[in-house]
């Protein structure tokens, strides 16, 4: 991923459009026009429902949380490894509706196709697609169709299709299908996996078909899981007939018109997370006549705005650049629309977008995804966080295994809140998942100021992850006493099984700090609050004192000659890296290529691994020290993740590496949109997207919160003529606006504040209050 891509889209700041259909580009245009709720989600297929092949197409809709899990086969097993896959499974299709002009099928791979557009209106929050079409027999007509899911009411999707005859007035017929013969697409997305499901899972227990109204219930085969789904027509125009058809597995329902039609579909999809498995049909099926009720118009109207509140706080605006305000909008309308906001469920690596990764959730959310909510909607944070909460007791289950006599062990990837990582060097190995959820809850604490939560669950989580990082090292003598972890794999998936680790150990060393604080913080203001959570967990006295003794003595691997921190022990005893042995049509995809062995014993790095570390805490380095390891790492990083860039552009641009931050910036604000790595159709690359906005208020604005202070220190770049975002702190908001003539900080709600920009301290005294700042740098 080298160099500035030709825009895959036309360049538009608030949408994204296709301008004509090409079966080669649509598996990465389903996914480009994806649309969820972080309830549910669906792929951006057409309503005609075409049965492309695997490679060309992927129909997807799914309920966040709900899985199928299979056994997992290893050739050979040991004691601890995880025993059942899990995967986000696709659920019956109910968009489908397919029009008949006369006797011809609408179909875009024949006739002639004239005026196409199909457009995500970022503003709106609603997939818009028009154009005419002219049948081989001559029929001409223009076919316009929406579609949007529901940020109001979380389980429900609605559609609504025009058909405008043009030059003829016989029957138009629209058949809408329930199609429940559905699978997942595990091996096209997921090449490398070795499980299930394969085939059709789940099983119908009931399917209907009559008074404008498809239904389904049904159950997985394996993770015992129950769901109902089912869809409500309104129509418009001259309908002259109907008919209802159902077998074992689809019920559809046709209508006739003389000449124009029109056609809202409100959609339903449920689980039994949401509802008692006995009353689960009934719920959904209340759910969905409400919306009915409600009407397209109401529920249309609600979700702009939703999603206009949503960028009355969220927007990023760039003046100067279109291109770089349309990535950035992408990422973050994604982002939006991807969040869970129940605590039921997590949110996946390629949120609801697609099958890869299974759907699992991974350590991108807390590190990548979360300081974004935390400083624009804290409480889609505080969600997220409440399901990593819920899952406490599986994490506890998992420590015990894994032979930790106290405390919990975070699974590497999940849905359900135990393992299913199959592949233990890249899976069980990355411990520093604890210490990342541990990171992310006393980073909320910390920025929402939110200390409620930290009695209530965040202080319960750090102390259950310290206590793993107590156990799970010891005082090395061949180390002058310092504490090492061995055997752990950081973020760089190149190198595994390593010891002390870098970025882990420096991880865990915060971790068993924030614990500590967390305990003399509760024992100093709350007792209350102190006595239940020592009750709760057993937590003795010298607990707190023993994490502190082990955070002082963490060892962390240092070259005297290069004068920088060593990504683990053995990073110095690999064989240099030579790009120039490994053809370019393999380097991206080296585990497919090349043995396990001869990756790991290369000195290089996949992605930001030493250097995220030092990003998450700069507080404990100099300037000059994190330059050094800037320029040290960046000679044996190869980016082939999409987590890294992000990563090395904001630190560049805390260093003063200007164009190299933007150089970055530009890479990771368009990567998804213009597809860089080439696997967009597998779904959002979250992490990047979340690390897009991170790159400007982190990199470009200088954002840093330690020590709960609120500072700035903006650069403009050369490109640009401004840039302006809002951010949250403390219980305030902000808006903060950078031009040439220097930095502009309005707060907008709540008390009082000190702020520091450029290094020197100004008072906000509440709403309305402005500061102007010429740039002293």
């Amino acid at each position: 991923m080298n160099g500035k891509k030709q825009p895959i889209y036309p360049v538009e700041p608030w949408s994204v459009t296709e301008t004509s259909f090409d079966t080669g580009c649509n598996y990465r245009n389903e996914t480009a026009f994806s649309l969820s709720n972080g309830y549910i989600g669906t792929r951006g297929t057409f309503e005609e429902g075409y049965d492309f092949p695997e490679n060309t197409g992927l129909e997807g809709n799914y309920i966040n949380g709900f899985y199928e899990s299979a056994e997992i086969r290893y050739g050979e097993w040991n004691f601890g490894f995880p025993e059942r896959s899990q995967s986000l499974l696709n659920l019956p299709n109910l968009k489908t509706t397919r029009i008949f002009l006369g006797g011809e099928a609408f179909d875009m791979r024949k006739g002639v196709i004239r005026d196409y557009r199909r457009t995500l209106d970022m503003r709106s929050g609603i997939l818009t697609r028009s154009l005419i079409w002219e049948s081989p027999g001559g029929k001409r007509a223009r076919v316009e169709t929406q579609r949007f899911v529901s940020l109001a009411v979380k389980h429900i999707m609605v559609q609504r299709v025009f058909v405008t005859p043009l030059n003829f007035d016989g029957e138009v017929r629209i058949l809408s299908v329930l199609d429940a013969d559905v699978e997942n697409h595990t091996r096209a997305a997921n090449p490398l996996v070795d499980y299930g499901p394969f085939g059709r899972t789940l099983v119908p227990d009931e399917i209907s078909a009559e008074n404008d109204t498809l239904f389904y219930a049904g159950h997985t085969a394996n993770s015992g899981m129950k769901t109902a789904c089912g869809c409500f027509h309104k129509l418009t125009g001259a309908k002259i007939a109907e008919s209802y058809e159902t077998d074992g597995l689809s019920c559809r329902v046709e209508y006739v018109f003389q000449g124009a039609a029109t056609m809202e579909k409100f959609i339903v999809y449920a689980s039994s997370l949401d509802s008692s498995e006995d009353g689960l049909s009934g719920f959904a099926r209340g759910v969905l006549e409400k919306a009915a009720n409600d009407g397209y118009d109401a529920l249309s109207e609600e979700q702009k705005a939703r999603v206009r509140s949503f960028w009355e706080t969220a927007d990023v605006e760039i003046d100067g650049d279109d291109a770089i305000q349309q990535g950035l909008r992408f990422n973050l309308f994604h982002l939006m629309q991807s969040a869970n906001r129940d605590g039921n469920a997590g949110m996946g690596a390629k949120g609801l977008s697609g099958e890869g990764y299974e759907g699992h959730y991974f350590w991108d959310t807390e590190i990548y995804v979360l300081p974004v909510f935390t400083h624009t909607f804290p409480d889609i944070t505080k969600s997220l966080l409440d399901y990593r909460f819920n899952t406490l007791d599986a994490a506890r289950l998992r420590a015990r295994e894994l032979g930790h006599g106290k405390g919990a062990l975070y699974p590497w990837r999940t849905i359900n809140g135990f393992e299913c990582s199959a592949y233990l060097p890249l899976g069980t190995a990355q411990y520093h998942i604890n210490a990342d959820i541990a990171y992310a809850f006393s980073q909320y604490v910390k920025v929402a100021g939110d200390t409620d939560y930290l009695k209530e669950k965040a202080a319960e989580v750090l102390c259950e992850t310290a206590r793993v990082w107590a156990d799970v090292g010891c005082f090395s003598e061949a180390r002058g006493g310092k504490y090492c972890i061995c055997s752990v794999t950081g973020p760089d998936e190149y190198t595994a099984l390593v010891d002390n680790n870098f970025y882990t150990n420096l991880m865990a060393y915060g971790n068993l700090w924030d614990a500590a604080d967390a305990v003399r913080w509760l024992e100093k203001n709350d007792g209350d609050a102190f006595r239940a959570l020592t009750e709760k967990i057993e937590l003795s006295p010298d607990e707190p004192k023993q994490w502190e003794k082990i955070a002082s003595e963490m060892y962390l691997p240092f070259d005297e000659k290069e004068q920088v921190y060593l990504q683990d022990d053995g990073f110095l005893l690999r064989k240099p890296w030579d790009d120039s042995l490994i053809p370019p049509e393999k380097r991206r995809l080296l585990y497919e290529n090349y043995h396990p062995l001869f990756i790991w014993r290369q000195r290089m790095a996949k992605q930001a691994d030493t250097v995220l570390a030092m990003l998450l805490h700069s507080e404990y380095f100099d300037r000059e020290t994190i330059e050094r390891h800037y320029d040290y790492y960046g000679k044996v990083t190869l980016h082939h993740s999409s987590l890294s860039k992000c990563v090395f552009g904001i630190i560049a641009s805390l260093i003063g590496k200007r164009e190299e931050a933007y150089r970055c910036f530009n890479e990771s604000a368009r990567m998804d949109i213009d597809d860089y790595h080439g696997n967009f159709y597998a779904g959002i690359h979250t992490a990047n997207m979340a690390g897009s906005w991170l790159s400007v208020v982190y990199g470009f604005a200088g954002l840093n919160t330690g020590g709960g202070k609120l500072k700035l220190s903006p650069f403009l770049p050369e490109a640009w003529r401004g840039y302006r975002f809002r951010l949250s702190f403390g219980g305030r908001r902000f808006e903060i606006s950078v031009k040439k003539s220097g930095c502009f900080v309005r707060q907008l709600s709540g008390e009082p504040l000190d702020i520091t920009i450029y290094g020197k301290i100004y008072r906000l005294d509440g709403e309305g209050d402005f500061i102007k700042c010429a740039n002293t740098e």
